[in-house]
């Protein structure tokens, strides 16, 4: 399935009246798809000229499943325009396909392809849905997939036919070149790299510029790599092409490539440094996560690839419409997720029934306290309750540039409630929009003394909260929160309670994983040395440096939140938490206490007033806000919208099921609009 770029321009599709003679019904037992066959053409300017024929993914009667290639292109802006012939009858498709066509037209042999514009009767929403469906086999069935890099579909052209413009020849050349040049590194030619070896490290070479800024039109500027629903079609086919007009590259190379190390990690660029091109590693980083998707499908037994893994991967692709966030990568999911794509339903009700299918899913709420599109501003909710979203609902249509870092708790790193909670999920309310779940309430958030949008230093946020007093005579400060008249203190001081919560009481990204008492200890002096000077900004924490690192691997910033990763042989070294030019944690991230004493790490739009709840099926704490009562006859909880999840000290390993079992705390039903 191709994608669609909205540009300003309203739809043009003069096919109308040409659906009902071209499209015969298909028929969906048999799993039925169209195929278009390209005839050939001697001279390039002869019109396309095209005819469809059904053919069975699943055949009945034993005959073999066709052959055919697909194309995955993009559409561009939504006007069917360019003439055709389709089984001697005029129609009309859009621009970048007419020039996708009219280069992949052979002189001599008829092309079988089948290309979703064409191949999928539009103009039916029923059929849409049924092809939507079999996307898992069209792509995986057929001989290979051509990836059509067209270097001008999104590009600003005051022309309106931007394939007669004349700066299109030299942007196909320069893709060609970069696979040219990416041959050449992939077979190792000895003369390149002698050229490219640099003047000090004989094991590094170095890629001038003329030659990144062909790697970068090959790699980063086509639209074809920032599209949804391109993303299922290179990851689903067996054999895969990219292809642009004369040269094409064969994704097998790349993906031999990517696993030759330390060869593939010694090349860099002089560039790399530069904030406004893509360095060797940016270049590279849609292609690792394609090519993981893609490994997944070709192990040997059964494939586990879960629809939560398949939307985080994908996160920083685009589609026009945001349901497509959920429905171009179904194909991808290999767990029992129930979704069917369905474009007569809303987003709202889209996004809902992933919500739901991802918590029955994992029997947890990852998709609340792991939120990957959470927005550093909060859930819409917050601001427009009454035409947004219920809070609980995941924005999958978030941009990845506004969506905050959560606070990692994978590979068991934090389990702050059950590990499982109730489903399926059961709700209340007169639109069934109230999500019933169990947790246990900590406290509420007290005056938050850091006033929002300061630079303060952690040395600023501390002497808010505690004083000077707390750093100069820090044995005399404990921790010490209360919970029903008891107090709870393990003689821990307030600085150190108070660094470990700013670090969340973990090693720095990406090998995250819980401090080792001696690194506490260690850091405790380290840091109280830190909090006593007045020009540092923030506090430290562990850092693992490992072999990968070493090795100078392209994809190590990337490790901690989308790529696969290997082995690690951990040396001890101290890091800031955050930016330590900037602010005492991140933007991300604010200090806040609760009024029975709890140290809270939390997003900058928390208020006085919020609830801190450990929730069943959460492995962090969650922040809520108080809402309107649920006028159901059977609610018998308090209701909140969730505002964000939290670090809280002392309770990140089942401590609050703990009070629970000792009468110090209670477990209720907690409604959440």
């Amino acid at each position: 399935m191709t994608t669609l770029v909205i540009e300003k321009s309203t739809t043009n599709n003069n096919n109308h009246e040409t659906y009902n003679t071209i499209y015969i019904s298909l028929d969906s037992k048999s799993h039925e798809i169209r195929l278009l066959t390209l005839h050939p053409a001697t001279d390039e300017h002869d019109p396309i000229c095209c005819t469809l024929s059904h053919a069975e993914l699943k055949p009945s009667n034993g005959s073999a499943i066709p052959v055919y290639e697909a194309l995955s292109y993009v559409w561009g802006k939504p006007d069917f325009s360019e003439l055709i012939l389709l089984n001697d009858q005029e129609f009309f498709i859009t621009p970048s396909l007419k020039y996708a066509l009219s280069c992949l037209r052979s002189t001599t042999t008829p092309r079988v392809l089948w290309v979703d514009a064409v191949c999928i009767n539009q103009s039916n929403i029923s059929e849409r849905n049924e092809q939507v469906a079999l996307m898992r086999d069209i792509y995986s069935k057929c001989q290979r997939d051509i990836a059509w890099l067209d270097p001008v579909v999104g590009v600003a052209f005051k022309s309106d036919d931007i394939y007669k413009d004349s700066r299109l020849p030299t942007m196909e050349e320069s893709i060609k070149k970069g696979m040219e040049f990416m041959h050449t590194i992939i077979e190792k030619d000895q003369k390149t790299l002698g050229q490219l070896l640099g003047n000090y490290n004989d094991d590094e070479y170095v890629i001038c510029y003329n030659e990144e800024m062909c790697l970068r039109d090959l790699f980063d500027l086509p639209f074809l790599w920032k599209r949804l629903w391109v993303m299922q079609e290179l990851s689903l086919a067996p054999n895969l092409v990219l292809m642009c007009k004369g040269a094409e590259l064969d994704w097998d190379s790349l993906s031999a490539l990517l696993k030759d190390e330390p060869y593939f990690d010694a090349f860099h660029m002089w560039d790399s440094h530069a904030v406004n091109l893509p360095d060797w590693s940016n270049m590279f980083v849609r292609i690792k996560l394609i090519e993981d998707q893609r490994q997944l499908f070709r192990k040997t037994g059964q494939v586990n690839s879960k629809l939560m893994d398949v939307l985080t991967r994908f996160r920083e692709m685009e589609s026009s419409d945001p349901r497509d966030r959920i429905y171009s990568l179904l194909g991808l999911a290999t767990d029992n997720h129930g979704i069917h794509a369905d474009y007569t339903k809303s987003i709202q009700d889209v996004y809902r029934e992933t919500t739901i299918s991802l918590i029955n899913l994992s029997g947890n709420l990852d998709i609340l306290c792991q939120n990957p599109f959470e927005t550093s501003g909060g859930h819409k909710a917050l601001q427009d309750a009454v035409n947004a979203m219920p809070s609980w609902v995941a924005e999958f249509s978030s941009s990845h540039g506004d969506c905050a870092d959560f606070i990692f708790a994978q590979r068991d790193i934090f389990n702050a409630g059950n590990k499982n909670c109730d489903t399926p999920c059961q709700f209340l309310g007169p639109e069934n929009d109230t999500l019933i779940v169990r947790g246990i309430i900590l406290g509420a958030i007290a005056p938050i003394r850091e006033e929002r949008g300061q630079n303060c230093s952690a040395r600023d946020v501390l002497k808010l909260y505690f004083g000077e007093e707390a750093i100069v005579n820090p044995e005399d400060h404990t921790y010490s929160p209360t919970f029903a008249g008891k107090t709870l203190s393990s003689g821990e001081t307030c600085v150190r309670a108070f660094w470990r919560t700013l670090a969340k009481d973990c090693t720095e990204p990406p090998r995250m994983r819980r401090l080792r008492r001696h690194e506490i200890k260690f850091l405790d002096e380290t840091n109280i040395e830190e909090l006593s000077n007045e020009s540092m900004i923030t506090v430290k924490t562990v850092w693992l440096d490992h072999d990968l690192h070493k090795a100078r691997s392209i994809f190590y910033r990337y490790m901690r939140k989308i790529l696969n990763y290997g082995g690690i042989k951990s040396n001890f070294a101290t890091l800031s938490v955050g930016n330590p030019y900037g602010h005492y944690v991140t933007k991300d991230h604010m200090f806040a206490m609760t009024e029975n004493g709890l140290y809270v790490l939390a997003r900058p739009h928390i208020r006085e007033g919020d609830v801190v709840a450990v929730l069943d099926g959460g492995k962090v704490p969650m922040v809520l806000r108080r809402a309107e009562e649920v006028s159901d006859e059977n609610s018998s909880g308090d209701t909140y919208r969730v505002v964000c999840p939290a670090y809280v000290h002392g309770f990140m390993d089942g401590k609050a099921e703990i009070g629970v079992a000792k009468g110090w705390l209670k477990k209720q039903d907690i409604l959440l609009v």
